[in-house]
C-alpha cells in the first residue's frame, strides 16, 4: 500500500466517561446498537475504539461511512479495509473484467464494491486512508493502552513498534494489519511497554478460551460476528477498557430469533481482572 503511511494516533485519558472496544464489525451494526444500549453508552461522554474490519461481504457501505464519521469512534484500519486500498491502487474506481472472472474482488469480500457508484468510491477511500494503524491511550487508572487490528510481532516492544510503524516499516505494517505469528506459535509473553492492547483479525469464539482469548497482554476482541462458524457461535463483542466488563451479542442464526438484550457476559481470565472477587454485574446497568 504505497500511499497509505503507517500512522498512530495518541488520545488523552477520558475524563468525562468511559472507553469501550469493539470486535471485528463486519458490517453488524444492527449488533452493535444492542451492545451500546445494553452499556448504556453515553455518545457525548464515552469513547467507542474500533479494532478495524469495519467493511465486509454484508457491507452497507453508506453505514461505514456513517460509522467512521460518528465524533466518539476512533478506529484503526483492518485487514478488510487495507485490502480495499490494495485494491483501489490497482484498479482506482473501475473495474476491469480480468478481476471479476478471477474471482479477485470475492475472495477478498469485497464483491459489493461492484454495485457502489464512483462518488462514493472516492469518498470511501478517502476516509481509510485517514485512519491510524495504531492508537494509544491511557485510562483513568493510569494503564497504558494499544488498539491495532492484527499483532505486534513477537520480539518487539511497544515503542519499537510505534518507530517501526511511523518509519513505514513494511515488515511491521503487515503484522499490525495481517500478523498472525503469535497465534501460530502461541505466544503469550507480554509486549513490554504497554499495559494492554487490544487487537481482532483473528476469531476466537468464547468457549475456545472460557472467555476472550489473550495472548501475553494482548486481548483478542474477535469472536466471530458475520462469519459462518458452522455449529459454533458467534457474535460481536463490547469490551470495556478500564474494567475489561465485557459482552457478546450474538449473531443471528438461521431458524434462531434474537430477543431484545439477548446478551452474554464474557469473562476475562483473573490476570487481567482488576475488580474486587465479589463485583457481580447489576441486573439492569452491566457497566
Amino acid at each position: 500500500m504505497a500511499d497509505q503511511l503507517s500512522t498512530i494516533l495518541a488520545l488523552p485519558v477520558n475524563t468525562q466517561g468511559r472507553d469501550f472496544v469493539v470486535g471485528d464489525l463486519r458490517g453488524a451494526f444492527d449488533l452493535l446498537e444492542e451492545a451500546l444500549s445494553a452499556v448504556f453508552f453515553n455518545p457525548l461522554t464515552d469513547r467507542l475504539f474500533s479494532v478495524g474490519n469495519v467493511f465486509s461481504k454484508q457491507t452497507v457501505a453508506e453505514k461505514c461511512i456513517d460509522f467512521f464519521n460518528r465524533p466518539y469512534v476512533h478506529a484503526v484500519l483492518g485487514s478488510n479495509e487495507a485490502n480495499l486500498l490494495q485494491l483501489f491502487e490497482l484498479i482506482g474506481t473501475a473495474t476491469p473484467n480480468y478481476l471479476i472472472r478471477g474471482e479477485h474482488i470475492y475472495k477478498k469480500g469485497l464483491h459489493w464494491w461492484l454495485d457502489i457508484g464512483h462518488d462514493l468510491k472516492l469518498t470511501i477511500i478517502n476516509t481509510l486512508k485517514t485512519l491510524p494503524t495504531a492508537i494509544e491511550t491511557e485510562t483513568l487508572a493510569g494503564l497504558k493502552v494499544g488498539i491495532i487490528h492484527a499483532e505486534v510481532p513477537p520480539g518487539l516492544d511497544w515503542d519499537a513498534f510505534k518507530l517501526q510503524l511511523a518509519k513505514n516499516n513494511p515488515v511491521i505494517n503487515y503484522s499490525a494489519l495481517f500478523g498472525i505469528e503469535r497465534i501460530k506459535s502461541s505466544e503469550r509473553s507480554p509486549v513490554t511497554g504497554i499495559d494492554r492492547i487490544f487487537a481482532g483479525h483473528t476469531t476466537f469464539q468464547p468457549e475456545d478460551e472460557e472467555g476472550l482469548a489473550i495472548f501475553g497482554n494482548i486481548i483478542m476482541t474477535d469472536t466471530g460476528v458475520n462469519l459462518n462458524l458452522g455449529k459454533k457461535r458467534g457474535g460481536l463483542s463490547l469490551i470495556e477498557v478500564d474494567s475489561l466488563n465485557s459482552i457478546m451479542i450474538e449473531s443471528i442464526n438461521v431458524g434462531k430469533t434474537r430477543k431484545p438484550n439477548d446478551f452474554e457476559i464474557l469473562e476475562i481470565p483473573d490476570v487481567f481482572n482488576i475488580l474486587d472477587e465479589t463485583d457481580t454485574y447489576p441486573s439492569q446497568n452491566i457497566f
